[in-house]
């Protein structure tokens, strides 16, 4: 299998960090024809990267489908918890991550690659700062004892869910003052602690140099 890859993607990099933390035998690639051309529409039918080449020739788009597939395949340093309720919260990471984090960054993205387009800052930063406060309160609840945030395996939420809060914490100092995460002190530790994870750290420097290279 061969993994279709950009290094600035967060979509991509969250398969990345997976397939370095399992070990996986799967090759990263860069598509073969550029974004958005009638070719890579014609090979690739969804538009999208990231995308799982298959042994068959088949493709498997979408990060979280090939997360999922991946730890069906290669259950070995499993990234997906045994237990119901375990795997249950694991998946409401996912959600978070995908539809209520990422579409808080989503206007921030468009004016790095559109400079004429515009919307309001400040409420968008208050928006933003409501959703990692959603998110505070659920691992407070879910991964917190007096002692501050505990976990003991990274798991596929985790996972889905860093490359956006890396870009989180990347994109907005270009915007705002503010420090976005200053009333989010469980966030912080949760970030902490992912990055002592080798397969996120390596996965962290490939996107910060693919990210600065996009911006210019």
């Amino acid at each position: 299998m061969r993994f279709i890859n950009l290094d600035h993607s967060a979509f991509a990099a969250r398969v990345r960090i997976q397939i370095l933390h399992k070990k996986l035998p799967i090759e990263i690639i860069a598509p073969s024809h550029a974004l958005r051309t009638p070719e890579f529409l014609t090979a690739f039918p969804l538009g999208k990267i990231p995308l799982l080449e298959l042994d068959n020739g088949d493709f498997l788009p979408e990060s979280t489908a090939i997360m999922e597939y991946l730890e069906d395949i290669y259950p070995q340093t499993a990234c997906r918890p045994k237990d119901p309720m375990d795997k249950a919260k694991m998946h409401v990471a996912m959600a978070y991550a995908d539809t209520h984090l990422w579409p808080t960054l989503m206007p921030y993205f468009k004016s790095l690659l559109m400079p004429e387009f515009e919307f309001d800052k400040k409420v968008q930063f208050e928006l933003l700062s409501q959703t990692l406060g959603k998110f505070e309160r659920w691992l407070t609840i879910n991964s917190s004892n007096d002692s501050g945030f505990h976990k003991t395996n990274i798991d596929l939420g985790d996972i889905a869910l860093f490359p956006i809060i890396w870009y989180t914490k990347t994109i907005i100092p270009m915007f705002h003052t503010q420090n976005i995460f200053a009333d989010v002190p469980v966030i912080k530790q949760w970030q902490v602690w992912m990055d002592e994870n080798a397969a996120v750290l390596s996965v962290t420097q490939s996107m910060d140099t693919a990210f600065r290279a996009f911006l210019k």
